[in-house]
């Protein structure tokens, strides 16, 4: 993946010239999303992009699939409390009940 180069199709990541970052994704010349922020979250996506894919890959349980996904802690625990928290948030959009599957992060979600 290159830095700093736009395309149309696949992932792109740039500093706007506002100074944010953005973590942008076409597919087919089609924006697919566009979260811009700071080099910290910048960071988050990615490392959350690689380790989702992967733990889909390699972990068929949901349980395990979210612990899997919390070693996020190794590297930042800021990084596996977000993620635990977005998990949430999505969940209580239909699927409230997979709330308890998540991580323990000391606090409520």
């Amino acid at each position: 993946m290159q830095v700093g180069l736009r395309t149309n199709d696949g992932l792109n990541i740039h500093i706007a010239d506002d100074g944010l970052y953005h973590f942008t994704f076409y597919e087919r010349g089609k924006l697919g999303f566009d979260p811009a922020g700071s080099l910290d979250d910048l960071l988050y996506w990615y490392f959350e992009g690689i380790v989702t894919s992967q733990a889909a890959k390699l972990v068929g349980d949901r349980a395990e699939r979210f612990t899997y996904e919390y070693c996020f802690d190794r590297f930042n625990i800021g990084w596996a409390k977000r993620r635990v928290r977005e998990l949430a948030t999505l969940f209580r959009d239909g699927q409230s009940e997979d709330i308890s599957l998540l991580p323990d992060i000391g606090e409520p979600l």
